[in-house]
């Protein structure tokens, strides 16, 4: 029998200050680990907690990652302060805070599933449930807020101000990470806390050393989710190197090539190249692999040339492939199609989990806006509506609704629509050459706004399988 054990959080203010895990940018949802330390923290009595309570938490620790639902929030403005030091130091130290900004939602709920039928499963639940009585703060010391447990058979259902996160199956899903607790994460936070009190042992000033929390990473998804693996474009001596963006569909060529070679073949299967990877199954385009260059976005000034490329399944696929393909592309040399293209010596170097610019088109958002234009899925019958901009746009975001139900969307979105592009770095709409028989496909820059977040990668049109139609999450 399985319930749900259920965390209830809500804040007593509207925003809220806790930071990723390297402390540069603002987290949100708070993790399940900040909820652990929370429990830990409120129930602490000096330096132990209950025997009863440190079973808990260490079932706790072993079960799957839970359900999150938190309400949307948006980034702030960030600010200043001045803070006092952890040491004896009598000089503040400058501290900048990131707030998220709630929209008016200030409850926060995780959800572990366990085994109900289990009585030890029970019991540890029930002693939870009282522990989060006396939860009084989640992420820094002034985000305060008030704790309550309780088992529920259902987990609550998101709407139009609340979003629900699940783990994602894979970690080459879409989403952002969070930090949830494992095994011996009670025993990291007991340690550190004993640390940060030895402080006090020695006068004069001193520096506070200690191990580091022990936590797992966990990939956070909402709604559908596409697994990829990205990678740098590098030369032999591994720099970075950099192409324009009109030379995105050889950069695609090149990389559909390299997956037909014999080796490769041998590798994924002579059905599997042809079907998904060179995209002509005999029948439909169901399971196409989509090769995505990314161009550098960010907030702020950039050149918008493509230093990275990214490989997606479809949306809900297994993975497997895409395993498959992150493991043999990597290393290996991309050959020119033909001397016009004067490209330089281009290597595939795998990207690991942290990079400034894969986050822009993998994570969570609401507003999206695309880098390179989306070939609408039809026709905009210039001859028809030619002097009548109006009428031709509503038929343009009539392809763009098309093009959403065909990458399998089907969440309400406003649409703006653009022959001049929304990031810094792109290019007009018409500057880009698609295939020949693509040529006369209209061609327009979009940004969506759905009225629920949405989890990238993020492709549309008629050309989503070889670099165009490419969005990137538009910062809240």
């Amino acid at each position: 029998m399985i319930r749900y054990l259920l965390f209830s959080v809500r804040f007593l203010d509207d925003r809220y200050h806790g930071l990723t895990d390297n402390g540069e940018s603002p987290e949100w949802p708070p993790s399940p680990f900040r909820l652990y330390q929370a429990l830990v923290a409120g129930n602490a009595r000096g330096l132990t907690l209950s025997n009863p309570l440190r079973d808990a938490l260490r079932w706790l620790e072993t079960l799957d990652p839970p359900e999150i639902m938190a309400p949307q929030a948006r980034r702030g403005h960030d600010l200043l302060t001045y803070v006092p030091p952890n040491t004896f130091n009598c000089h503040r130290s400058p501290k900048m805070l990131h707030p998220m900004m709630l929209n008016g939602d200030r409850l926060v709920q995780y959800g572990w599933k366990f085994d109900a039928s289990n009585p030890a499963g029970n019991k540890n639940a029930d002693i939870l449930i009282q522990a989060a009585r006396h939860i009084h703060a989640l992420g820094w010391g002034i985000d305060m807020a008030i704790g309550h447990g309780e088992i529920v058979e259902d987990f609550p259902r998101a709407n139009e101000s609340r979003v629900h996160y699940r783990a994602a199956p894979s970690a080459l899903a879409g989403g952002i990470d969070l930090r949830v607790p494992r095994q011996h994460s009670l025993i990291s936070l007991e340690r550190t806390y004993a640390d940060f009190l030895s402080r006090y042992e020695t006068h004069g000033v001193t520096q506070l050393e200690s191990a580091a929390a022990i936590y797992a990473p966990q990939r956070y998804s909402v709604g559908i989710s596409r697994p990829h693996v990205a990678f740098r474009l590098v030369n032999a001596d591994g720099d970075t190197i950099s192409i324009r963006h009109q030379l995105i569909k050889q950069l695609v060529g090149m990389i559909r090539n390299l997956a037909s070679q014999p080796g490769m073949v041998a590798l994924l299967g002579s059905e599997v190249v042809e079907n998904q990877v060179m995209g002509h199954p005999k029948q439909g385009i169901a399971g196409r692999v989509s090769i995505l260059p990314l161009p550098t976005v960010r907030e702020g000034p950039t050149d918008g040339r493509i230093r990275r490329v990214m490989v997606a399944q479809p949306v809900e696929s297994d993975g497997s492939l895409i395993r498959l393909l992150g493991q043999i592309l990597n290393g290996k040399k991309l050959c020119p199609l033909s001397d016009e293209t004067r490209f330089p010596e281009i290597y595939l170097e795998r990207i690991g989990q942290r990079d400034s610019v894969v986050p822009y088109y993998t994570g969570i958002s609401k507003t999206w806006a695309s880098v390179t234009p989306v070939l609408l899925p039809g026709f905009d019958d210039r001859k028809k509506y030619r002097g009548n901009h109006l009428r031709r746009l509503a038929r343009a975001e009539q392809l763009v609704n098309k093009a959403l139900r065909q990458a399998g969307i089907d969440v309400s979105a406003s649409i703006e629509l653009s022959r001049v592009p929304y990031w810094t770095g792109s290019v007009h709409a018409l500057e880009y050459q698609p295939r020949d028989k693509l040529i006369h496909y209209p061609r327009w820059h979009v940004r969506l706004t759905f009225d629920l977040p949405l989890t990238g990668p993020l492709a549309l049109g008629a050309g989503r399988h070889a670099g165009l139609g490419i969005f990137a999450a538009v910062p809240d």
